[in-house]
């Protein structure tokens, strides 16, 4: 109890600890992208499912990032692939998975407009009933530390439904989505929060249209 006594080695353990977390936030800020927060106190309306056609197609690597964007292609009206948009991903890491500062590049080279947020499920849903389906960055499996994109297009009083990539995953079938995740699981899984990324949990992408762009045409 000595040292845990000292004011001093007390004073020295905090600011030590909080200079590992700026470094450790700078960090990610640097790799994963500056995050905006986005809160909502409500979400209206208390469900929303999507109406527009889209296909969902089945990654075969660790391709997520790309299936999920190409998903997002296509609810504009660009005729993408995951297969192709992945040879053009940008920051990708030795083992195929892709920082999320890579999705906002090729987004915006499709002409669009990615905000990295962190939020809470009504913020999510808020965005989801908005018509244009946000990409989220969750746990592939519960208390495993592999992450996973998918877009999520639709929710309602117990649950979100999802256009996942990963056929294993599949658990139903609706116009867009392929997957049914209840709030309590969906909470667990969009903890993403790690020793290495402790700030970066609840994110998801606020996609829009980037009118300054000329948005692109067919096949990537």
């Amino acid at each position: 109890m000595g040292m845990l006594s000292n004011p001093v080695f007390l004073r020295f353990l905090a600011a030590a600890v909080l200079q590992t977390v700026m470094v450790i936030t700078i960090v990610d800020c640097l790799l994963m992208g500056v995050l905006r927060p986005c809160f909502a106190r409500r979400c209206y309306p208390s469900r929303f499912l999507p109406t527009g056609p889209n296909r969902i197609d089945f990654q075969s690597a660790m391709e997520c990032s790309a299936y999920a964007s190409a998903f997002v292609l296509r609810h504009f009206g660009q005729d993408a692939s995951g297969e192709g948009l992945y040879r053009e991903m940008p920051c990708r890491r030795r083992d195929g998975s892709v920082y999320p500062r890579g999705v906002k590049k090729l987004l915006a080279r499709q002409g669009l407009k990615a905000v990295y947020c962190t939020g809470n499920l009504n913020a999510l849903k808020r965005e989801i009933a908005g018509g244009t389906p946000p990409i989220v960055l969750i746990r592939t499996y519960p208390g495993r530390k592999w992450l996973h994109y998918v877009p999520v297009v639709g929710y309602d009083e117990s649950g979100l439904f999802l256009a996942d990539s990963l056929a294993e995953l599949s658990n139903c079938s609706g116009n867009g989505y392929n997957r049914k995740v209840e709030n309590a699981d969906f909470r667990r899984l969009w903890n993403t929060s790690m020793l290495r990324m402790p700030l970066y949990r609840h994110t998801f992408f606020r996609v829009s249209r980037d009118a300054s762009v000329p948005f692109p045409k067919g096949e990537p």
